[in-house]
């Protein structure tokens, strides 16, 4: 009997309220420079690679895993290493980089106007 392919019910392409909340979190994070996100795609992005204050080429990437958001380091010479695993993408980039409740608040209310929430009954 032949093998079937597994389906899976969780797509590799982050979610817009996620992106938009790393785009804030990148405004706000603090560092000489700040920290700065760069997309393999903008329209349904699966990796989103982080640049840290005064760096000059991609030192983190997070991309989905089957059940969590996968962190990776990438070294100068190259070699990648796994950091972490995590929740979600904000949980991941608020790991690199906490923000104040401030900072947080007022990203998150900018996701409120941008992505409002259904009323659930």
């Amino acid at each position: 009997m032949p093998a079937y392919a597994k389906i899976s019910l969780v797509t590799s392409v982050f979610h817009p309220s996620d992106i938009a909340f790393v785009r804030g979190w990148s405004a706000a994070a603090p560092g000489l420079g700040g920290w700065q996100v760069l997309l393999d795609r903008d329209d349904a992005p699966e990796m989103v690679s982080v640049l840290p204050p005064g760096a000059e080429a991609p030192v983190f990437v997070l991309t989905r895993g089957s059940r969590d958001v996968v962190l990776q380091r990438r070294r100068a010479n190259g070699a990648v290493e796994e950091i972490g695993s995590f929740d979600g993408l904000r949980e991941a980039v608020l790991a690199l980089c906490p923000l104040g409740d401030e900072a947080l608040e007022a990203i998150n209310e900018g996701l409120e106007e941008n992505f409002p929430r259904r009323d659930r009954r």
